[in-house]
């Protein structure tokens, strides 16, 4: 049946004004989405920290441990030093790096004493020093982070060990427990700390070292190895996983000659010979402060049950808590609120204040309330949200240094047109590492101290021409090295030529590797004229290496490739890392290439690989003198400037000792690590410190500049999801607005 409508129109099914109004939701649907695409954002970060004052960066490698006895890689002691503090610290922004009180109220107190505990004047000869006394005295007001481990009951046990706590579902961080508290640092806590180390469970890697010069380290282990025996052997240990629920020991209790608590606030330390470089050690995190709580609190087998471990969750005085912790994703780290009152420094270097690294001074630290690190596989993913504004600071890959950098005429980086434009900066800084090739010198062909096995060993430097290597593997971001010591990075002693291998170059004034024809001559000289031994055959030499892959095997061609000129074979044995460290143990090889970082800002600190005693071979494979090398010209020098004060006399004896390791080759010296780090002009106050990890808190971000920069660089591509909104609403629309039939 046909019918009339009020307008005259004739319809099927219903008229047109009803159907139009069947589409005003959608219509109203339609502008609502569109207009929410208008806050689109493509920011990976929270949206609740955007234009906050949180620090982005990244780390590449698996995070093992942040416990403090054992940590030892720099990503990991980043994250750590920004949690935990030390009794020194090194001043921010001065250079030469300068020691200061960080957990203490002053500097160590020294004293050097003879056999019969007469004290001796500070210039005293080692010989004539029998041992050693330090005192170590705290700030007062220092207080640990808030958490559960130090809260107490009114019978003084802590409430979150209860059943009624631990039967809770989502304890899954520290901070989730119900009593969270703090309390004052004591020097127990860096009694505790210091024999942690000797415990062998946890193989700290510094342990043989420190006890070189700390008194009763070897027997305090013997004491914690009796003591762990004796409580796994009492019956309510019987049977428990030793991995997954170690004992707690209780190492106030343990014997430890080195470490004598004198009452709240003072700790004496005993070395046992003298041994000024020990204050370094008291700037690394192997010294930080460690509650006998938090370790009982960690070992309750339930809370190991949820995961929550002191290698993963450390408690510090430091300007930072752990806040989350998902290594395999990302570590974030917030202000801790227990910190005490401490301030921006009012001092710096040479054109600190010009470079605007003074503007913040006298601010109360942290100046960054949050810091997120976040897990990233592969370089490029960093590299591109870095140039978003999503990172703030980041290295440049090196394959992206060519389109990145400008290099001038002299071969000085310089920062490329399009980062310069967006305001971003670029710090370069020595790092406190060498690269080097090292010589076996107990090996029959390549060692020994002879005037001609020593000519061999320079003319296989010279025509390892470092210069070119690091034109071509960093592009020339590195620099090809003259000694051992880095120059430029905050460590006397370095070396601007080595006249053994290098010249000057009259044009720009830098080294450059003197001549193959040098090299020859000095080959011939020491036996292999043209690379020919005395029966006739050609020189070869086998390169040790526990690397595989491309960068491998392109590094072996250029090693290969700038010996052959010499007449000079290099073969290559590859093997894995246990067996190479039985080949060092042993010493059966005669090349193999390597890189030492500085723990300490002091010559002593690079010179000691060279030292005979500590030969690793003569050390059953535990001395760091992989060379072997055994100078008694260099170990005397090195025995009188090892104990000496920086000045003249020192300085004279570190060139001296430079000249002997030049002339003796021991190593091939091949280059020092530059890094190139650009920086977000929204990221004040960075200054490249090498010395230390605990520069975090000195950062300051300005989030609401960031946050304009991001929404300018990154702005949402919406006109694909708009165009796709009103097609899907068209569609829909105009199924409304068609008649319908009776059915």
């Amino acid at each position: 049946m046909t019918t009339k409508s009020s307008t005259g129109t004739t319809a099927r099914g219903g008229g047109l004004g009803p159907r139009l109004w069947r589409t005003a939701p959608l219509c109203l649907c339609l502008c609502l989405c569109l207009l929410a695409t208008r806050g689109c954002r493509n920011d990976p970060w929270p949206s609740a920290w955007s234009g906050s004052d949180t620090y982005y960066t990244s780390y590449t490698a698996e995070i093992k441990t942040l416990d403090p006895a054992v940590t030892y890689y720099h990503h990991e002691g980043v994250i750590l030093e920004s949690i935990v503090e030390m009794p020194l610290g090194y001043d921010y922004l001065r250079r030469p790096y300068e020691l200061k009180p960080m957990l203490l109220d002053r500097m160590p107190e020294v004293t050097w004493l003879d056999a019969a505990g007469r004290a001796l004047p500070d210039d005293a000869p080692a010989a004539e020093v029998a041992r050693g006394e330090v005192l170590l005295t705290l700030r007062e007001g220092v207080r640990f982070q808030p958490h559960p481990c130090f809260a107490r009951d009114a019978d003084g046990r802590n409430p979150n060990l209860s059943e009624g706590v631990l039967g809770r579902a989502g304890l899954s961080r520290p901070g989730d427990f119900p009593h969270q508290s703090t309390r004052e640092l004591r020097a127990d806590d860096l009694r505790t700390a210091l024999t942690r180390l000797c415990d062998r469970r946890l193989a700290s890697p510094v342990f043989s070292n420190l006890s070189s010069f700390v008194e009763g380290m070897p027997a305090c282990s013997e004491a914690i190895a009796a003591e762990v025996a004796r409580l796994e052997s009492l019956p309510e240990n019987a049977g428990r996983d030793r991995e997954l629920y170690p004992v707690c020991v209780d190492y106030g209790r343990i014997p430890f000659a080195g470490a004598e608590v004198l009452d709240g606030r003072r700790l004496r330390l005993r070395l046992s010979r003298k041994y000024p470089q020990f204050r370094y050690w008291l700037a690394m995190h192997f010294f930080s402060p460690v509650p006998q709580e938090a370790l009982e609190f960690y070992s309750h087998p339930r809370i190991a049950d949820r995961g929550l471990q002191l290698r993963l969750w450390p408690v510090g005085t430091g300007a930072y808590r752990m806040a989350e912790c998902l290594p395999h994703e990302r570590i974030v780290l917030e202000r801790n609120p227990a910190y005490r009152d401490v301030r921006y420094p009012a001092q710096g270097a040479p054109g600190d204040r010009e470079a605007g690294l003074l503007d913040d001074a006298g601010q109360r630290l942290p100046l960054t309330g949050r810091i997120v690190f976040n897990f990233e596989r592969e370089p490029l993913p960093i590299w591109m949200k870095f140039q978003q504004g999503y990172y703030d600071d980041n290295g440049i890959p090196a394959d992206m240094l060519d389109a990145s950098v400008t290099v001038d005429a002299s071969g000085d980086i310089g920062l490329g047109d399009e980062f310069a434009a967006r305001g971003v900066r670029m710090v370069k800084s020595v790092q406190a590492t060498t690269y080097y090739v090292a010589f076996n010198l107990l090996d029959a062909t390549v060692g020994g101290l002879s005037e001609r096995q020593c000519k061999l060993r320079q003319a296989i430097s010279i025509a390892l021409d470092f210069h070119e290597y690091v034109d071509i593997f960093s592009n020339g971001r590195d620099i090809a090295a003259q000694s051992i010591i880095p120059p430029g990075a905050g460590i006397s002693g370095s070396c601007d030529l080595n006249p053994f291998t290098d010249e000057t170059d009259p044009q720009t004034g830098r080294p450059r590797r003197l001549p193959l024809s040098h090299a020859r001559r000095l080959l011939a000289e020491a036996g292999y004229p043209g690379g020919v031994g005395p029966d006739g055959r050609p020189l070869t030499l086998h390169f040790d290496d526990s690397s595989s892959g491309s960068g491998w095997k392109t590094r072996h061609q250029w090693l290969r490739a700038r010996l052959e000129p010499l007449g000079i074979v290099l073969e290559s044995r590859v093997t894995d890392s246990n067996r190479l460290r039985d080949k060092l143990s042993r010493g059966d090889w005669q090349l193999m290439m390597r890189a030492w970082v500085a723990d300490y800002p002091d010559p002593e600190n690079f010179l000691f690989l060279f030292y005979g005693p500590n030969a690793t071979v003569a050390n059953g494979g535990h001395g760091m003198n992989y060379s072997n090398y055994a100078s008694e010209t260099f170990d005397a020098l090195f025995r009188r400037l090892e104990t000496m004060p920086d000045g003249p006399e020192r300085a004279r004896l570190l060139a001296e000792a430079n000249r002997v390791l030049q002339h003796d080759a021991p190593y091939v010296f091949a280059y020092h690590r530059r890094d190139l780090l650009l920086v977000h002009r929204w990221l004040r106050n960075y200054k490249p410190h090498t010395m230390a990890n605990t520069f975090l808190q000195f950062l300051r971000v300005r989030g609401a500049e960031r946050e304009a920069a991001r929404r300018e660089w990154n702005p949402p591509l919406v006109w694909p999801v708009r165009l796709a909104l009103v097609l899907a609403f068209g569609a829909a629309i105009a199924a409304a607005l068609r008649p319908q039939g009776r059915g």
